[in-house]
């Protein structure tokens, strides 16, 4: 009676069907170290630390640890096939940082990583702008707006905001004011803002994601709807903004602010803007743009406004972007000073081109190009000053 019980368990097994194999051997190991970026900070000894395994791109399993004395920590027994990756996550002084994800090669088993964290800090003292964009667009009856920042955090530690009050368990980082009247506030995919992490406030809205050192994009878009044919467009500054550029699509209107010169008209892939800059405007500074001659009918497609936003997004963010998809390694003040440098360097060279075919006034090439030197000039100064200090 035992055997034929036996037996018959045997056959219902083997119906049913064994569990299958493990795809390949589970030896891999990844060793890794948290390093404390800001001066004078030691070991990050005794923090959480979670890995996240990926099969293709759906989350399958994740894992914990501790770091030891040192800030080392290891994980084992994990699947190197090559439709596995992982990266690290852990969250330091309330913020939250990533390690880049990684994968296995062919016959590799072992992998090291080291993720670079930051003392935090409540204080925005150190947050500026270096490079701001708004591009406008006019539509029918309406201004489609876009702003593009380059937003830098100059330090060793990372901004985490505040809370509103003791019950609030989200903090507030970054601010963002919107002009009266702006409605279909979007985030746009080029820049860091994600839809988890924003909120409005009474005059905008409001971010809560940390601001870690190093440079960081933000793009949004909204529009502004107008009756008549003059609008002002009133907007406050919230944080220092070292270069300030306005383009208005030129559609007969004409575009003045006490607090910006003029350039003049420029070509952008055939179509005509309104181009006004501004140098270092202080927080708390009203900026104040008067447009007139607005039509009750648009101009161009959108097609031409998103081929300008796009070459925006090339030639004044390459350095942002740069080192969004690598903030957690940050480069140094003398590396940052030479990208900046570089980046000038391209947009001189683009300025001479367009000037060059045509498609920018002598006056306001001159001047343009007057003002991106000396921004050059100031930078070379600057790298000379960290030079000697170092």
């Amino acid at each position: 009676m035992i055997k034929r019980l036996a037996l018959a368990i045997a056959v219902l097994t083997l119906s049913l069907g064994a569990p299958a194999p493990a795809a390949g051997a589970a030896d891999g190991v990844v060793e890794g170290r948290v390093v404390n970026g800001t001066e004078g900070s030691g070991p990050v000894a005794d923090q959480g630390i979670t890995l996240k395994t990926y099969r293709d791109d759906t989350e399958v399993a994740l894992a914990t640890t501790r770091t030891d004395a040192e800030g080392n920590f290891i994980f084992t027994a994990l699947a190197t096939e090559p439709d596995y990756s992982y990266y690290v996550t852990l969250i330091f002084q309330e913020a939250e940082y990533d390690g880049a994800r990684f994968g296995f090669s062919p016959g590799e088993t072992a992998k090291t990583v080291q993720v670079t964290v930051y003392d935090s800090t409540s204080s925005d003292e150190a947050i500026r702008v270096d490079i701001l964009h708004t591009v406008i667009y006019i539509d029918s009856g309406r201004l489609l707006v876009k702003e593009l920042y380059l937003f830098i955090n100059d330090t060793d530690r990372t901004y985490i905001g505040f809370k509103r009050d003791a019950a609030d368990e989200t903090r507030q980082t970054l601010r963002f004011s919107l002009p009266d009247g702006a409605t279909g506030l979007q985030l746009e995919p080029a820049g860091d803002l994600m839809e988890c992490c924003v909120r409005d406030s009474d005059d905008g809205f409001v971010d809560s994601m940390p601001v870690l050192p190093g440079f960081r994009n933000i793009a949004y878009s909204y529009s502004i709807g107008f009756t008549a044919g003059d609008y002002t467009l009133m907007r406050q500054v919230n944080y220092p903004i070292g270069i300030y550029e306005l383009f208005v699509q030129d559609v007969g209107v004409r575009v003045t602010s006490d607090q910006m010169a003029t350039i003049g008209l420029i070509d952008f892939e055939g179509t005509r803007f309104n181009y006004l800059a501004s140098e270092e405007l202080a927080a708390g500074d009203v900026l104040v743009v008067n447009i007139s001659g607005l039509p009750q009918t648009g101009g161009p497609g959108t097609i031409t406004w998103v081929v300008l936003v796009l070459g925006l997004l090339t030639f004044a963010f390459g350095i942002g972007y740069l080192l969004r998809r690598k903030r957690l390694q940050p480069l140094s003040p003398a590396e940052r000073l030479d990208q900046m440098r570089q980046s000038l360097l391209v947009e001189l060279a683009r300025l001479d081109d367009e000037f060059e075919a045509g498609t920018i006034p002598l006056e306001s090439y001159r001047r343009l190009r007057q003002v991106k030197k000396a921004q050059l000039v100031e930078l070379v100064k600057r790298s000379q000053v960290d030079g000697d200090s170092s």
